[in-house]
């Protein structure tokens, strides 16, 4: 299996110059603890996490520009990388997500909850044809 078999493809971005307001109104919005950040080109930037907004909840103005506050070295992976690869990613970095980017475009997002899905839940088998 890939991480295209399993990634969430619909995704609520934020702008850089977007706030942390905005990322809090997100997460709680959607039930959701990662919000990949863009560029002004639309190209992934970095990631706001829940646990970041947590560590900065008293530090930084609701205001605050998430440029200034997300987390730029944001490892990701591609649709093809293989699920194991992916996990044993997450699990050994401990990340809680990884961006999954295809030709310079993010194209979807995948995370722990993706995975306890699977383990719970699994895919059916994909009819051929």
């Amino acid at each position: 299996m890939l991480v295209a078999d399993l990634m969430t493809s619909q995704l609520r971005c934020l702008k850089e110059t977007d706030c942390l307001a905005d990322a809090v109104a997100a997460m709680q919005e959607l039930f959701i603890r990662h919000v990949p950040v863009l560029d002004a080109d639309g190209r992934l930037a970095g990631i706001v996490t829940q646990r970041d907004l947590l560590a900065l909840e008293h530090k930084k103005d609701a205001g605050t520009a998430l440029r200034e506050v997300m987390r730029t070295d944001v490892v990701t992976v591609a649709p093809d990388t293989p699920l194991r690869t992916a996990a044993e990613t997450m699990i050994f970095h401990k990340y809680g997500c990884l961006p999954v980017v295809a030709d310079g475009e993010l194209v979807g997002i995948i995370t722990e909850t993706d995975f306890l899905k699977l383990a719970i839940f699994p895919l059916a088998p994909r009819r051929a044809g």
